[in-house]
């Protein structure tokens, strides 16, 4: 098959913004493909163009073949509406099912009297029923609700009565009802617990069409995807890497290498241009003559000088040469490279750093006592619905229990999974990065440019304007820079570049003060073990994982 997802000379943004600049790209029938870069690339925005649901300011994009090949899309927020209800949501994902058979059933009632045509009609929309497996339709709903962490859930439900991620997880539930032969999902994972991760990662992986995914999660991009499409924050274009996740990353590795060395080369080139060009030119002011030799002098000097010249235009038309053809600077790659420091110990060293007694919420969280002592790292794992973002918002005291109470000591920072909407979207970056923090603003500046999340030219952006990646690495700055004591992190890899979750695990682990983390990445399940490991071994703090369900701490 032919049909293809496709962008040709694509140029799109938002304002003055472009993210994409005369982009190509082509993704054939049966690909897996991932698409990877920085927070605020243009990773969500391609998966639009490449979804129809957004035009390109330029050139073309979307589906090129057969127009009854299908392209199902999931956005980062479900686009159904809070009144609708859980069945309203399943009826309107299998509505070109429903039709589909109910097309079946007319041409079934008048196949005695049914001429050649009808006949074929009625065999081509059987065989693309049976195709689409429409008889399990039903069933494939129940098992995708109950793998995803909703099985029983009433369907007369609205979806405002659900959480945030139970809304989400629902529209991946439809998406998966029915499959289109392509499927394009932006950020699938960030409210699927390990089960439901594992269960979607299955079923993407086994999708005999195409599927194009924007993820941060990094155990999934190492088994569902075979092909890498990274959009460039600098150039504004995408680059195609194969051999899945980690050829990516060894190449991306060399490709780097290669680059700087290419810069380093130009940049001695133009210096030994100019060296050339001002060692002859101050050459040619030296020479002495002789008495006895005046004449011979003048000859000697003259064609000397003449040969000099010309080596001096030579060298300069080199030297303009290589400036015509300059080697672009390698960009700086974002880096969270700031120290994190503890706020001061004002209280006895001895004292937890944080204590709850009893604390509890009617169905959502169970009676629980929970100590964690100072410089402690802990992880909360568990299955959606476990209470695990209540017990944070308890220990935050951002939610009050019902009963129970909870002790801090020093200052406590939190982030939560989900962050509100900017109550002021036209504010610029920097001013609400620094809002209530008080002190100077250039210093502010200073502080957020040092740890290393945003460029200069990203403090002017109106937070309005940023995407969901580049809001959470706001929240993420002001937590990471407000000298906490204790800090309670839910989801930090949520909508976080691969490359910047990585950087964050350091720093949080070279952090003196106490981390509380509730996640259910996998492979920052892997690193929490492995430093647990490593820091047992050298009794340089302590580390614990907790297990919850049920709303009961295990």
């Amino acid at each position: 098959m032919t049909d293809h997802l496709h962008l040709s000379g694509v140029s799109h943004g938002y304002g003055d913004r472009e993210l994409l600049h005369n982009v190509d790209l082509s993704i054939g029938h049966g690909e897996h493909v991932a698409i990877v870069g920085e927070n605020g690339a243009g990773k969500s925005t391609m998966l639009r163009l490449l979804a129809g649901v957004e035009t390109p300011d330029d050139g073309t994009a979307g589906l090129l073949g057969h127009p009854g090949y299908r392209v199902g899309y999931l956005a980062q927020t479900h686009g159904f509406s809070e009144s609708q209800t859980v069945g309203d949501a399943i009826d309107t994902s299998l509505a070109s099912l429903r039709s589909l058979e109910a097309r079946i059933a007319e041409l079934e009632s008048g196949l005695a009297d049914a001429d050649a045509e009808e006949l074929d009609l009625y065999g081509s929309l059987h065989t693309e029923y049976q195709l689409r497996e429409g008889y399990a339709a039903e069933s494939r709903v129940e098992a995708a609700l109950d793998k995803l962490g909703l099985g029983g859930l009433d369907r007369r439900r609205t979806l405002g009565s659900l959480s945030g991620g139970e809304q989400e997880r629902v529209a991946l539930a439809c998406l998966l009802a029915d499959p289109a032969e392509a499927l394009l999902l932006d950020e699938p994972t960030n409210h699927l617990d390990a089960d439901g991760t594992a269960w979607l990662e299955s079923r993407l992986a086994a999708h005999r069409g195409t599927v194009v995914v924007v993820s941060h999660d990094r155990v999934l991009l190492r088994k569902v995807a075979t092909t890498i499409i990274e959009v460039d924050a600098e150039r504004r274009t995408v680059n195609r890497y194969g051999n899945g996740y980690e050829g990516y990353l060894r190449e991306k590795a060399a490709e780097r290498a290669r680059w700087i060395q290419e810069y380093d080369q130009w940049l001695d080139a133009m210096a030994a241009e100019r060296l050339q060009a001002a060692t002859v030119a101050d050459g040619m002011g030296y020479g002495r003559k002789r008495d006895n030799d005046k004449m011979a002098f003048g000859f000697k000097t003259g064609t000397w000088q003449s040969a000099a010249a010309s080596k001096v235009r030579n060298a300069q038309e080199r030297l303009r040469r290589l400036e015509e053809n300059p080697v672009d600077r390698p960009p700086v790659p974002l880096k969270l490279a700031a120290p994190l420091r503890a706020a001061a110990v004002t209280e006895s060293p001895s004292a937890p750093a944080l204590e709850a007694s009893g604390v509890s919420i009617p169905g959502r969280l169970n009676p629980t006592d929970f100590r964690v002592e100072t410089g402690q790292k802990v992880l909360i794992t568990g299955p959606n619905g476990a209470g695990k973002s209540t017990l944070l918002s308890v220990l935050a005291g951002t939610l009050k229990p019902a009963a129970g109470t909870v002790t801090v000591s020093g200052k406590v920072g939190y982030l939560q999974q989900e962050l509100d909407v900017p109550a002021r979207p036209g504010l610029r970056l920097l001013p609400a990065f620094a809002a209530g923090l008080g002190g100077n603003i250039d210093d502010h500046a200073e502080g957020l440019l040092r740890l290393g999340l945003f460029r200069p030219a990203e403090f002017h952006v109106p937070v309005g304007g940023l995407s969901a990646g580049q809001q959470r690495r706001l929240a993420l700055a002001r937590l990471l820079l407000g000298g906490y004591r204790t800090m309670i992190v839910d989801e930090p890899t949520n909508h976080l570049a691969p490359v910047l979750v990585e950087q964050l695990e350091a720093a949080l682990a070279s952090f003196e003060g106490t981390v509380v983390i509730v996640s259910h990445d996998r492979a920052l399940g892997e690193w929490f073990d492995h430093s647990a490991s490593n820091h047992a071994r050298t009794a340089t703090g302590s580390w614990v994982r907790y297990g919850m369900r049920g709303g009961q701490l295990l």
